[in-house]
């Protein structure tokens, strides 16, 4: 497990979860895409066309308006400068914050170093390898 990768996601979902949007911010890369609707919606180049912040919070509103997101185990695949996360999230309530978590996914990130050898997330996709059964 790379503890810096693991780091920046656990960032991530904190920040997602407190609506901290310039932390949320920090975590991604200068070109970096969320994927915040399913395939089959999306523009015909299959990219959004808007700020990842603005991205994740879209598909806040859409897909989780009432849940936290909790970091659940994770692999993380590292060649180079590149590095594919596979992890378990959890959906949990935001009005029983210490309830088990009720809905599990499958979230798939691609991470890149940066010069400064910072990892920062270039790809987030919350749908996971669920992402096919849109297309």
């Amino acid at each position: 497990m790379n503890t810096s990768i693991t780091q920046v996601l656990h960032t991530l979902h904190h920040a997602v979860n407190n609506g901290d949007y310039d932390t949320l911010s920090s975590c991604y890369g200068s070109r970096a895409k969320v994927v915040a609707t399913p395939l089959s919606q999306l523009s015909a180049d299959n990219t959004e066309h808007h700020d990842c912040v603005s991205a994740l919070q879209q598909f806040q509103q859409k897909f989780m308006p009432e849940h936290l997101v909790t970091t659940g185990d994770e692999i993380v695949i590292e060649a180079g400068d590149v590095a594919l996360v596979i992890a378990k999230l959890y959906l949990v309530p935001k009005s029983t914050p210490n309830a088990l978590p009720c809905e599990g996914k499958k979230a798939l990130y691609v991470m890149q170093k940066q010069l400064t050898g910072e990892w920062r997330c270039v790809i987030d996709n919350f749908f996971g390898t669920d992402l096919v059964d849109f297309a």
